[in-house]
C-alpha cells in the first residue's frame, strides 16, 4: 500500500501505517491499542523531532499529531515534515481551544482536528477516513 493509491482487495481499505506524535505516554499507548486493535500498524513518538524522524523513517499514511508538546509543538512539527512530506495525512489533536495555533495550520494542509479527550470511535473513524480519501 502506498500513498498514491494501491489497493489490494476491500482489506486494505482499512489497513494502513499511523504514525502518533504525542508527549503523553498514556496516550499513545491508548492510541496504540485501539488502533492496533482495529488492523493498523501503528508506532509513536514522544515528541515533535522523534516524530519527525520516525515520519522518514516509517512513512506512514497518517499522523495524530497533539498541537501542544514541549521544545517542538505540533505547529512547528507539522512545518517540518511538509517539507519532505506533502502527501501525508494529517489529524491534530488538543485539548486547547487555541484558535490562533489552530489557524497557523490550516496552510499546512490538515485532514481534520480532534479533541481530547477523543473518543476511540471517532479516531477510528477519522483514520478511516482519512485512509479512504487517501485512495
Amino acid at each position: 500500500m502506498d500513498k498514491q493509491g494501491g489497493n489490494d482487495g476491500p482489506e486494505e481499505i482499512i489497513k494502513g501505517k499511523i504514525l502518533v506524535i504525542d508527549d503523553e505516554a498514556d496516550l499513545r499507548a491508548a492510541f496504540i491499542a485501539v488502533l492496533s486493535g482495529e488492523g493498523f500498524s501503528v508506532v509513536a513518538a514522544a515528541d515533535g523531532r522523534e516524530g519527525i524522524r520516525k515520519n522518514i523513517e516509517y512513512d506512514p499514511d497518517v499522523i495524530i499529531l497533539d498541537l501542544k508538546m514541549p521544545v517542538l509543538g505540533g505547529v512547528e512539527t507539522l512545518k517540518e515534515i511538509r517539507k519532505t512530506d506533502k502527501k501525508v495525512w494529517v489529524i491534530i489533536l488538543t485539548a486547547y481551544g487555541a484558535a490562533g495555533s489552530v489557524r497557523e495550520t490550516d496552510e499546512l494542509d490538515v485532514f481534520e482536528y480532534a479533541s481530547k479527550p477523543f473518543r476511540n470511535a471517532v479516531i477510528i473513524a477519522s483514520v478511516k477516513d482519512a485512509l479512504s480519501d487517501a485512495r
